[in-house]
């Protein structure tokens, strides 16, 4: 019945309404199902007059249209709950007759700046361009997917950088090859079962990253071993897509990498020249960027550090 989503009594909604019945209300609780036009506002002729759907209509509308009588999922804030969504549940189901109207219900929390909702009305938003230019679609993902959907997650610039630095390091692990040993023993049956349980458990993200972060560190390990990791690659490359993960290098990461290359041969140079001091010094400042350098047969490789 009418609360059932939102823990409200409906007795209880009645003692403490603002409104008594009258002309307009039979009952406190009554919302509007089509509401009068005022002047100046769009409208349309009805058998009550010119008006205009009521705030709650439009949306049980537009899911049976597209979607029919019952939805698998619905989605929205926490703020909705009550008393939009459990409109949209009266209005759906004495519509049609069927019940339920959603089987699934998933309310998200706020995404918060200084403690505030952001929120276009208040004035502190970044764009999504914005985010897209500075961090990168992996980035903003990353970041999103660090909470659970339910709880509020606080924005800020050093969280943002933080997914963008943990994209990289996916990315990396994900696209730079392996040795011409032996394929690495990397279980990747196991992380999917890991990785599946997460899902499972109310879209628990943050464990499903902690998987893909457990699979690149293996698979880093694996190749600084120079084994071979294009099979764990293709099952981290395989979890990350079901989470919108590209892991594709970002144009700006591509032309440091290439900064790095060179440096890297600059110090090989360096090193050729028996000017070891600056060839350390070049290695010194690489590492204080998070750039780690392994001397090896034939060259010297590079990583950046987890």
């Amino acid at each position: 019945g009418y609360g059932k989503l939102s823990g409200r009594d409906v007795d209880s909604m009645r003692a403490g309404a603002r409104v008594e019945p009258g002309e307009e209300k039979h009952d406190p609780a009554d919302f509007a199902l089509w509401k009068a036009a005022k002047p100046g506002e769009p409208s349309w002729e009805s058998p009550w007059g010119p008006g205009r759907p009521g705030w709650h209509i439009e949306c049980s509308a537009m899911c049976y249209r597209y979607l029919g009588a019952t939805l698998d999922m619905h989605g929205g804030g926490q703020d909705l709950i009550f008393p939009h969504h459990e409109n949209e549940i009266a209005q759906a189901e004495g519509f049609t007759g069927v019940k339920p109207f959603v089987r699934h219900w998933l309310h998200n929390g706020w995404l918060t700046l200084d403690e505030q909702k952001m929120s276009k009305s208040i004035g502190n938003i970044i764009t999504i361009r914005e985010a897209l230019d500075r961090y990168g679609s992996d980035g903003i993902r990353i970041f999103v997917m660090t909470a659970h959907y339910r709880a509020p997650l606080a924005y800020s610039e050093e969280a943002m950088e933080a997914g963008k630095r943990a994209a990289e390091r996916l990315q990396l692990a994900a696209s730079v090859p392996g040795g011409d040993g032996p394929a690495a023993d990397i279980p990747g049956d196991e992380y999917r079962e890991r990785f599946g349980a997460s899902m499972d458990d109310d879209l628990n993200t943050a464990g499903a990253l902690a998987c893909l972060f457990d699979l690149a560190r293996a698979i880093n390990r694996a190749r600084d071993e120079s084994r071979a990791v294009d099979e764990a690659q293709a099952t981290l490359r395989e979890l990350a897509g079901i989470l919108g993960l590209t892991l594709r290098e970002r144009e700006t990461a591509e032309g440091a990498d290439a900064f790095i290359d060179l440096l890297v041969e600059l110090r090989s140079d360096l090193r050729n020249e028996k000017q070891f001091a600056l060839s350390d010094k070049v290695r010194d400042r690489l590492l204080e960027l998070g750039i780690t350098l392994e001397d090896v047969q034939g060259g010297t490789r590079w990583r950046r550090r987890d």
